[in-house]
């Protein structure tokens, strides 16, 4: 029971954090030169961008079930019953590294609570503004909360076991995180908030242009994404025997075939999709390849899940 439940809460902490640092990388690295190549012919992003928002809104409050659902699952692992439930909590929250680092993750999901949900929330949506997509101050401060988020994942799972260059490695897990949620989470909020049976005209182009941005972001990412993986794995190995001898290796084996699979994806996404993403064809066979991508990411935050509270070799 505690192992299903761990599972399902690091699994919605995951796949809330990729899909909520898809939506920021969207808004401040894609959406402006998106807005810049739609502007020569007179289309815009206005209804993408109010897509956008909703779903950083959903990812939030997911993000606030698995903070809380973390604690409870806590609890239940180290609770003793000849003790006042209380003084199990105190322990956990003021007597552990853990707790420390739970109590900044909440300081963190009610900062984007606030940000996201608060009266006049309306202000992150501009892109019938004047000056059209332009980065605001209330984005840049959501971009540096998105960091920390990521490095509250960081600083509570195996990198923070590392027995040397720990500092190191906790930084080497962030970049791994937000390369995750550049590449992944960025290119689902793109097949969820463009959709082609939309009778507008604009609408193929629209997606044209931000697949245009997206490609450079998500090359970056998966070429991060991998360096950092690789160089993690070999932290939680002894040996490369591990890989196949383990328990923790076969699933670490299996993560790394399936982003291999995925890279797989998206090279041929960008080799034959990109040429044609402002065509409706075009639309229709990236987001048909791109959904198999997210798809296959969604197996990687679960065995993601799995690993995180697996014992290392």
């Amino acid at each position: 029971m505690i192992w299903l439940l761990t599972t399902v809460q690091q699994g919605l902490l995951f796949l809330a954090t990729v899909l909520f640092v898809g939506c920021v990388s969207w808004r401040v690295m894609v959406a402006p030169g998106a807005h810049a190549i739609l502007e020569r012919v007179d289309a815009g992003l206005g209804s993408t961008e109010r897509s956008v928002v909703r779903w950083a809104r959903t990812s939030v409050l997911v993000l606030a079930l698995a903070w809380v659902l973390r604690m409870i699952v806590q609890v239940m692992a180290f609770r003793d019953p000849f003790a006042p439930l209380w003084d199990d909590v105190s322990l956990l929250l003021f007597q552990t590294v853990w707790g420390d680092v739970w109590m900044a993750q909440g300081l963190v999901v009610f900062a984007l609570l606030g940000a996201f949900w608060a009266p006049g929330v309306r202000h992150l949506e501009q892109a019938n503004s004047p000056g059209g997509l332009r980065v605001t101050p209330a984005w840049w401060a959501i971009t540096i909360v998105a960091v920390a988020l990521a490095t509250t994942l960081s600083m509570s799972g195996h990198a923070m076991g590392a027995e040397s260059w720990r500092a190191v490695a906790v930084a080497a897990d962030v970049l791994h995180t937000l390369a995750a949620g550049g590449w992944i989470g960025t290119l689902a909020v793109i097949l969820l908030s463009v959709h082609p049976a939309d009778t507008n005209a604009s609408s193929p182009i629209v997606f044209g242009a931000q697949i245009e941005r997206f490609s450079p972001i998500a090359l970056a990412s998966a070429g991060t994404l991998v360096v950092m993986g690789a160089g993690l794995s070999w932290t939680h190995l002894t040996a490369v025997s591990d890989l196949w001898t383990t328990g923790y290796g076969r699933i670490l084996g299996a993560k790394v075939m399936t982003v291999l699979l995925i890279m797989g994806l998206g090279f041929k996404n960008w080799q034959e999709g990109v040429p044609l993403s402002d065509t409706p064809e075009g639309v229709q066979a990236i987001r048909r390849r791109g959904a198999w991508e997210v798809g296959f990411a969604a197996v990687v935050i679960l065995l993601t899940a799995i690993l995180v509270h697996s014992t290392k070799p």
